[in-house]
């Protein structure tokens, strides 16, 4: 029997906490993707993001207090230690790019602001899933189905950054292009954040397979 087979319950609060966390990453992200369908309002819907980030960086302080006070840990202390960062990271993504959309005070929505939101959303809701997964330290093949999925989700946003900026530079409002090309690039770094989620969830579950 394995040492993770023996955790007390009370040792399961890593997870706990790694749920929390990617509950408030769907909720920023549904948050912007509201914002990117509803522009100009949408902004004011940004100190919403701000909070979750603000929360966000709360659990991540927890997650390393809990570290340093447990014994037993449901996984390494290092994966844990990897873990609990990237998912801050995601999170102060969103909050940053939501704050572009406010600052540069973009007057109407378009497709590819649309596009790259709802993928970050999909990222988002494949993260809650994988972390959902790996807390029963059962089904890695279904932690790495779900790091593929994130995976996909990163190449289709790649190519729509590609895309974007072509587009955006056949425009001839050069303040408005510089607006969204840094606006794009922000989500681009939103999805490549989402992606190095993906990447130590699916080094843990092989590690726990």
């Amino acid at each position: 029997m394995r040492i993770r087979d023996l955790i007390l319950p009370e040792d399961r609060v890593f997870f706990s906490l790694f749920q929390e966390m990617t509950e408030k990453i769907d909720e920023a992200a549904a948050t912007l993707n509201e914002i990117t369908h509803e522009l100009p309002e949408g902004t004011e819907k940004s100190h919403k993001v701000r909070q979750l980030e603000h929360h966000g960086d709360e659990i991540t302080r927890k997650i390393f207090e809990q570290l340093d006070e447990s014994l037993i840990t449901p996984l390494e202390p290092e994966e844990i230690a990897r873990l609990a960062p990237v998912f801050d990271d995601v999170l102060d993504r969103i909050d940053w790019v939501t704050h572009q959309l406010c600052n540069y005070e973009i007057p109407a929505s378009n497709d590819v602001l649309k596009e790259y939101s709802y993928l970050i959303m999909l990222a988002a809701t494949e993260i809650s899933h994988a972390v959902d997964s790996l807390s029963t330290l059962k089904n890695p093949d279904d932690v790495r189905t779900h790091v593929q999925e994130i995976s996909r989700l990163y190449n289709l946003s790649t190519e729509l950054l590609s895309r974007a900026v072509l587009e955006l530079f056949k425009t001839k409002d050069l303040l408005m292009i510089i607006k969204l090309k840094d606006i794009y690039e922000g989500m681009a770094k939103v999805m490549e954040k989402c992606n190095d989620v993906g990447h130590a969830l699916g080094d843990i579950a092989k590690a726990h397979a």
